[in-house]
């Protein structure tokens, strides 16, 4: 699993066709499509995968997976949750639990009430005991020593559900800042 804050995917689709040549890549979440419904599927193809989306309704935002296709999935649009710009797949493996994937991109001036539907997805995911997994480009950095109120609240939230941030280090430098805002969570249910 990878994820990529691509910030318009039809200016890089072409850039990322050689992916698959330089990585072994089985699901790439993709945030910031900044996809409408003009934008066609064949626009966007990349060989031996699946694209699935989930467009936006302003000019931004959005959010997709290519899957690559000798994987088994199901999109979970159950799960949506009406006002978060998120997409949610569950795997099938052969001789292996069901589990979910999802991507989820918070717009950067977003209010913090946000994370109450975020929460409540988190709700849903918990009551199908199923494991989980959040890529995405929420806009909270857990690098700063001193976190703002929307990534204070992912903190806690995520202390709550027990969810692990699996990036320990920032993932933009630059020569005068540091920032972990592309994140990668886990929740396993144990029994």
């Amino acid at each position: 699993m990878a994820c990529l804050n691509i910030n318009n995917l039809v200016k890089h689709v072409d850039e990322l066709r050689v992916l698959p040549s330089e990585f072994s890549v089985d699901i790439l979440a993709i945030n910031e499509t900044k996809l409408g419904e003009s934008i066609k599927g064949s626009e966007l193809h990349i060989p031996g995968y699946e694209f699935i989306r989930r467009d936006g309704s302003r000019n931004g935002g959005a959010v997709g997976f290519y899957i690559k296709s000798s994987n088994s999935y199901v999109v979970r649009s159950d799960l949506n949750v009406i006002n978060l710009e998120n997409l949610i797949i569950e795997i099938r493996k052969p001789n292996s639990k069901l589990f979910l994937i999802a991507t989820w991109y918070r717009p950067p001036c977003s209010p913090t009430d946000l994370f109450s539907s975020y929460e409540s997805f988190i709700d849903k995911v918990k009551s199908l005991d199923l494991e989980y997994y959040l890529l995405g480009d929420l806009n909270c950095n857990l690098a700063s020593p001193t976190p703002d109120a929307n990534t204070r609240h992912l903190l806690e939230i995520s202390d709550l559900y027990g969810l692990k941030q699996l990036i320990n280090e920032p993932a933009r430098v630059t020569e005068s800042s540091s920032t972990l805002t592309d994140l990668f969570l886990l929740i396993i249910q144990i029994r």
